[in-house]
């Protein structure tokens, strides 16, 4: 066993920031006795580190072919628990907050002054890179905020009440900040407690623009400044999944369900299934007339229509409610997904039964949208998110870690007592993780977490 000195020593090592894209600077701190210079892993992928002088802290590119999402970070002589969340994200992704709001004002009148807080206390400590990237955040204007979703309205609506927050001291003052400096504050013994997981739905939302800075840093310096009060994502949550060439053209819905799966439709009646995806009823008048792939998608604008057209094989009574996340260019917004969920949550609380089709996700896990999934699902409504028409991990090397999120949250979403199902200890979900068609092998795809 490592005397107790030693584990002292090791306990405070971690990474900043928590997130950062391939080609992006990250750094390991809290670490003695390492090599100011060598080689460490994310994931499978090899990386060259060296030592920042200022800091003390252990300066990496992260690999171009690094995979996405949470992947462990191995280097000798560091503890095993090490990770940083790669992210797969587009260049010129902006950063999404959530803010309390009984802390709305805190942010916006304190929103500058933290940051040159923090700035004026890295100029010596931290690493030249954090330094600009403080420098450039701080001259921004506060994010403008709006609530993330309005009270449903409506006859005979029924409306949840309003969570009564109390105005409280923020867990984290100018005057801390300007005591501290970043190594402090990213020290888990002495980081304030992360933001309560109350209602996301009760949350104001705003955009906090990037501007060529670097996604990661600017989501994990937000949230050290507003520690308890604020919480970050990408903009972007992912992309709808669909593959690109139609294994079975003109062949109806129920045609194909029933020859791969022996899948006869039931009612449905009573159900409204809500579909957030590319298509609404209204903007995407594209049908396909009970014929399955009429043509072949070369672009993503009728993937929740098609969505929509399955749903109805299965369950021709059941009411589709198309809710517009992501754009025809593949491209899914987080907030918007967000309070696609939120007004589900609202439906559900009139009444009814609803399932939600979530065919869209990525390699990052997003906060905003693990609590909106949080929010349905306790309130009994079953969600089917797609784990990807393709294999997004064929590429991966040992060590890489396959990600694709909401799916891989399906152990968080469990409830009721655990059944016994092959020898295995099995608990019902309300979250289903739902593999598609592998167009490359012909068959239904049965993706792996690992390589």
């Amino acid at each position: 066993q490592p005397s107790p000195a030693a584990v002292t020593a090791v306990r405070p090592a971690g990474v900043y920031p928590a997130a950062a894209a391939p080609g992006e600077t990250a750094w390991i701190f809290g670490l003695s006795g390492v090599a100011p210079e060598g080689k460490l892993n994310v994931g499978g992928q090899a990386a060259e580190y060296r030592l920042d002088r200022a800091s003390g802290w252990l300066a990496f590119q992260v690999p171009q072919r690094a995979a996405g999402g949470p992947q462990r970070l191995t280097l000798r002589g560091a503890p095993q628990s090490l990770s940083l969340n790669v992210l797969t994200v587009p260049p010129g992704t902006d950063a999404l907050v959530y803010v309390r709001p009984d802390a709305a004002r805190t942010v916006q009148a304190e929103y500058t002054r933290r940051l040159q807080a923090l700035a004026d206390a890295c100029a010596r400590t931290c690493p030249a890179e954090v330094q600009a990237v403080l420098n450039r955040l701080s001259a921004q204007q506060p994010p403008a905020l709006a609530p993330l979703a309005a009270p449903a309205t409506g006859q005979g609506a029924r409306v949840a009440p309003a969570p009564t927050l109390a105005t409280r001291v923020p867990l984290v003052t100018l005057t801390t900040l300007k005591a501290a400096n970043l190594t402090q504050l990213l020290n888990p013994a002495g980081r304030p407690p992360a933001a309560p997981s109350e209602s996301i739905c009760s949350a104001l939302a705003g955009t906090v623009p990037t501007a060529g800075l670097p996604l990661g840093q600017v989501l994990t310096l937000l949230e050290l400044i507003f520690a308890g009060d604020l919480q970050t994502d990408p903009t972007r949550v992912g992309w709808p999944n669909q593959a690109t060439d139609p294994p079975y053209a003109k062949m109806p819905p129920a045609q194909v369900l029933a020859r791969l799966l022996n899948l006869r439709g039931g009612s449905g009646r009573g159900v409204t299934i809500h579909v957030l995806d590319t298509a609404s009823a209204t903007e995407d008048p594209f049908t396909y007339s009970g014929q399955y792939y009429t043509v072949s998608f070369t672009d993503r604008p009728h993937h929740g229509r098609a969505i929509g057209e399955l749903a109805q094989a299965v369950a021709p009574g059941a009411e589709l409610d198309y809710r517009q996340v992501c754009e025809k260019d593949g491209t899914c917004s987080t907030l918007k997904t967000v309070q696609a969920l939120c007004a589900v949550a609202a439906d559900a609380r009139r009444g009814g039964r609803h399932v939600v089709n979530l065919s869209l996700g990525g390699a990052n896990p997003t906060r905003g949208l693990e609590l909106a999934l949080r929010e349905v699902t306790t309130l009994g409504v079953p969600v089917a998110a797609s784990y990807g028409n393709r294999d997004d991990c064929a590429r991966l090397v040992p060590g890489d870690r396959c990600n694709h999120y909401p799916a891989d949250w399906t152990r968080a979403y469990e409830f009721g007592p655990a059944v016994n199902l092959a020898a295995r200890s099995l608990r019902a979900t309300m979250l289903f993780s739902v593999a598609g068609w592998d167009v490359a092998t012909g068959q239904l795809a049965t993706y792996n977490r690992g390589v």
